[in-house]
C-alpha cells in the first residue's frame, strides 16, 4: 500500500512537470508574440509584413492573437501579384551554388596571404550557398532602427570593457558587437553568462533585428526541424562521444535548432572616410555552420574558395559583390573565404572617435547560431574535424540546396 501511494505522488510529481513546462512554453511563445506584436504597432504592417514572408513566400506567422494575424494578411491581400519581389518586400533566395568542397590541407587552418591554385586536402567539407536581396520595405525596416542614428562613442560604451579588439575594429573607428537574439527565450533582456568565441554575448540585439531573427526561424521553421533531425541522426549514428561533446546540447539530444539557430548577431559598423579594407583569408568557427550575413549599409566583396569537381585538388574562386539589401546563408566554417570592404565617403575629419557624432557608413549584420561552439579557433579543430566533414557539413549543404 505504501509503495503504491508513494507510485500515485511520483506520477502526479511528473505530471505537475510536464504541466509547468508546457505552460512555460506557452508563456515563452507569447513573450516573443508580444514582442512582435510591439514591432508591428510601432512600426505599421505594411513595413513589418515583409518580415512574415522573409524566405518562403506565402508562408505566415503563426500568431497568437486574431489581432496580429489580420494585420499581416491584410498586407499580403493589399499586395498586387504583378508587383516585384521588391516592392512587396520578400526575400526571394536561391541556390547560388550547391554540395562546394571546402577543404583543410592540414588539422586547421593554414595563414597564406594568397589563393593557392593547387592542395592537397586533408579534409573536405561540403557546402551551399544561397542569396538573396530584401524587399524595400523591410530593407528599410532594418535600416531605420534608431540605434543607428547614435554616434561611436555610444556603440563603444556597449562593448564589454574587457572585450579585446578584433580585426575589423584594428581599422577604425570601427565596432564589432556580439550581441543575443534569443528571441524565444529572452527578447527584451541579457542572456547572462552567454558569449561566443570569448566575446560577450549576453546583452539582447536591438528590437528590429530581434523580431526579424524571430521572423526568421519562424517562417523557416520546417526547414529547421528537417536540418534537425538529420544532424540528431547523424551525431547519433556516425559520431563518438568526444566527437559529440564538441558539437553541444547533449551531443544533440537537446538540440532544438529553433532556438538555436541565428541566435548570436555580430554587427559590424565604420563611421568616417575610409579606403579598401581587405580581411585576409580565414575559416570561422563551428558557430558559422549556419550563418546568415545582411549588408545593410556600404559594399563589399566577399570571396569564397572551393575545390574543383574535377580533381578535388585546384581551387576555384567565386566573387559575391554586396551592397545594402544583399543577403546570404552559407557556412563559412568549412571554407577559406576573404572579405573586402570597398572604401566609403565619410568626412575626412582629425576628430577623435570619441567626438564623431551620426550614423556608420558602413553596416553588416551577421547571424551565427548556437551550434558546435567548441569549434572556436583553429587550434581546436582537430577534435571535430571527422565529424564536420563527414556527418554535420553535409547535412547542413543539403538542407539549403533542398530548401533555399
Amino acid at each position: 500500500e505504501v509503495e503504491r501511494r508513494l507510485q500515485a505522488v511520483e506520477t502526479a510529481r511528473v505530471e505537475a512537470v510536464a504541466e509547468a513546462d508546457a505552460l512555460s512554453r506557452e508563456l515563452t511563445e507569447l513573450r516573443a508574440a508580444m514582442l512582435l506584436a510591439r514591432q508591428v504597432l510601432c512600426t505599421g504592417s505594411q513595413t513589418y509584413g515583409a518580415a512574415q514572408k522573409l524566405l518562403v513566400p506565402g508562408t505566415r506567422l503563426p500568431f497568437q492573437t486574431e489581432e496580429l494575424r489580420d494585420l499581416v494578411d491584410g498586407n499580403a491581400c493589399n499586395t498586387r501579384k504583378s508587383e516585384s519581389a521588391a516592392t512587396q518586400g520578400r526575400v526571394q533566395m536561391q541556390v547560388e551554388r550547391k554540395q562546394l568542397l571546402g577543404y583543410l590541407s592540414g588539422e586547421s587552418v593554414q595563414r597564406c596571404a594568397t589563393v593557392p591554385q593547387i592542395v592537397e586536402p586533408r579534409w573536405i567539407f561540403p557546402f551551399s550557398v544561397v542569396s538573396g536581396s530584401l524587399g524595400a520595405d523591410l530593407l528599410r525596416y532594418l535600416q531605420d532602427a534608431p540605434e543607428f542614428a547614435q554616434p561611436y562613442k555610444a556603440w563603444r560604451a556597449l562593448r564589454h570593457p574587457e572585450a579585446r579588439t578584433t580585426g575589423f575594429e584594428e581599422h577604425g573607428p570601427a565596432i564589432e558587437l556580439i550581441q543575443h537574439c534569443k528571441s524565444q527565450d529572452h527578447p527584451l533582456g541579457p542572456c547572462k553568462g552567454l558569449s561566443l568565441f570569448g566575446l560577450d554575448a549576453s546583452q539582447p540585439a536591438p528590437l528590429r533585428f530581434m523580431a526579424f531573427r524571430h521572423a526568421l526561424v519562424r517562417v523557416n521553421a520546417t526547414m529547421l526541424r528537417h536540418l534537425q533531425e538529420a544532424l540528431k541522426v547523424a551525431l547519433s549514428n556516425s559520431c563518438s562521444e568526444i566527437e559529440r561533446k564538441q558539437f553541444g546540447h547533449t551531443g544533440g539530444d537537446t538540440l532544438v535548432l529553433g532556438k538555436e539557430a541565428f541566435s548570436f548577431a555580430t554587427f559590424q559598423l565604420r563611421w568616417g572616410h575610409h579606403g579598401p579594407l581587405t580581411m585576409g583569408r580565414h575559416v570561422d568557427g563551428g558557430p558559422s555552420l549556419l550563418h546568415l550575413s545582411l549588408s545593410l549599409a556600404g559594399r563589399r566583396k566577399f570571396r569564397s574558395e572551393a575545390l574543383s569537381y574535377n580533381d578535388q585538388c585546384s581551387v576555384e574562386v567565386q566573387d559575391f559583390e554586396l551592397g545594402p539589401g544583399d543577403v546570404y546563408v552559407t557556412s563559412p566554417a568549412c571554407f577559406y573565404h576573404s572579405v573586402r570592404y570597398e572604401a566609403q565617403g565619410g568626412s575626412m575629419t582629425s576628430q577623435l572617435p570619441s567626438d564623431i557624432v551620426g550614423g556608420p557608413e558602413t553596416v553588416v549584420l551577421h547571424l551565427r547560431s548556437n551550434i558546435l561552439r567548441l569549434r572556436s579557433n583553429p587550434s581546436t579543430f582537430k577534435a571535430s574535424n571527422r565529424m564536420l566533414s563527414e556527418c554535420l557539413a553535409p547535412a547542413v549543404a543539403q538542407a539549403l540546396a533542398a530548401e533555399p
